[in-house]
């Protein structure tokens, strides 16, 4: 199966960018090491498994950003259900 691998790129800085906005927060890894996270993957050409990239913030330590590789898409863990709902709401549209 042939990856897009630059939209795949592109919407994780789209989901770091907007999680930070969204939650006004600030992350302890940049967005670099956060879109690099996926290379492994994507170079592997494993799609069939989601992959979860850790988000961490002061806030929100235990944040996870699952990738479905085949979709395209991204969709946040967290332990506060109310705020993983609302972010979700927001990154189901990229």
């Amino acid at each position: 199966m042939d990856l897009d691998r630059d939209r795949i790129k592109t919407v994780l800085r789209e989901a770091y960018r907007s999680i930070k906005d969204l939650l006004s927060i600030d992350y302890q890894i940049s967005e670099d090491s956060f879109v690099s996270g996926i290379d492994p993957f994507l170079d592997s050409n494993r799609v069939s498994i989601p992959v979860n990239l850790h988000l961490p913030s002061k806030l929100y330590p235990e944040m996870v950003i699952e990738v479905n590789l085949r979709q395209k898409a991204v969709f946040a863990r967290l332990a506060n259900r109310k705020i993983q709902a609302r972010i979700n709401h927001y990154l189901k549209v990229l």
